[in-house]
Formats: structure tokens, sequence, C-alpha cells
């Protein structure tokens, strides 16, 4: 397999149809992530992970790393059942889908994550966020193996080095 890089897809609504020139895995990364996203408005952790293998790894946003599909589905319907009750997430794009192997994929996608309280009290204003995705091919669809979860620091991301654009910010 050669590396596939598909620079920032824009998230689409499910009703609409696939570029002809998107791969069958970019179809099938868009259709995981699209029903990844409408578990989060439905607040069913069980669903989310639906497509995981059952050794499934999660690092989250504050770097805390459940292991098994067990821990990752409690620790999801936890936190959908409070903290993120009602708080939208939606699809920014995908930024590269790259082949590991026979038979893997590495996924990077943004995410718009919107406000929320803390289990401390600490309100959390909306963010820009980027997961990364490790998924297996399966007979089934797309499984996913590993996934973490990082907030998109926008004062930093202004000083990226590699960016052309980049300003270094006064302090």
């Amino acid at each position: 397999h050669c590396f596939v890089l598909i620079g920032a897809l824009s998230a689409s609504p499910p009703a609409r149809a696939q570029s002809a020139a998107e791969s069958p895995d970019a179809t099938a990364v868009r259709a995981w992530l699209q029903e990844y996203e409408a578990s989060w408005a439905a607040a069913d952790g069980a669903r989310m992970y639906r497509a995981a293998t059952d050794d499934v790894e999660w690092i989250n946003i504050v770097g805390m790393h459940w292991r098994g599909k067990a821990e990752v589905v409690d620790a999801h319907v936890a936190y959908l059942t409070t903290m993120f009750r009602d708080t939208p997430m939606q699809l920014l794009g995908i930024d590269s889908i790259r082949p590991v192997g026979a038979d893997g994929l590495v996924v990077v996608a943004r995410w718009s994550v919107g406000q929320f309280t803390t289990p401390t009290g600490h309100v959390i204003p909306p963010s820009e966020d980027r997961m990364t995705l490790v998924f297996e091919r399966s007979e089934d669809g797309l499984r996913l193996v590993h996934g973490a979860n990082i907030q998109i620091d926008p004062v930093a991301a202004a000083s990226d080095p590699i960016r052309r654009d980049a300003q270094p910010q006064a302090e």
C-alpha cells in the first residue's frame, strides 16, 4: 500500500453523494466518523464503539488512558451523560488517511466541540480538537483499535514553526 493523504476533506452530511474521486478507505473513514458524530449527539457511548476491537484503547483530551472496549465505553457513557450532555460536536474534516501494513489505517480528523463544564466546575470554551485514530480493516468494515484526542491550542498553533504564516506571539 502507498501513502495516501487527503488534504482537509470537509465534513459532509450523510445524504451527500460521495465524490467519485474519493477512495474506498476515505469513504469508509467518513462513514465511521459520521456514525461517531451521530453517536455523540445521541449520547450513546456503546454505539460510539460498536465498530471497535475488544482490546481498543483510548487516550482522552486530558491524558486518561482507557484499555479495552468495556473501559472505553463506560468512560464515554459517564461523560456523555454528565459534562458532555448537550455539548455539540461536529466533524470539521479529515486531515489525513495513511494505510499501515496490509490492513491498517491511521486517520487524523478535526472536530469542533462546544462549551462544557468539567466535573471540577471549570468552564471549557468551544474548541477545535484533533483526533488520531488507528483502524484495522475487517470483513465488517473499519474497526477502531486506538484513538487519541487532543484539544488544539490556538495560541500555540499561531506559533507553529512549520506554518509559513506563523507569527511569534507577544508576551
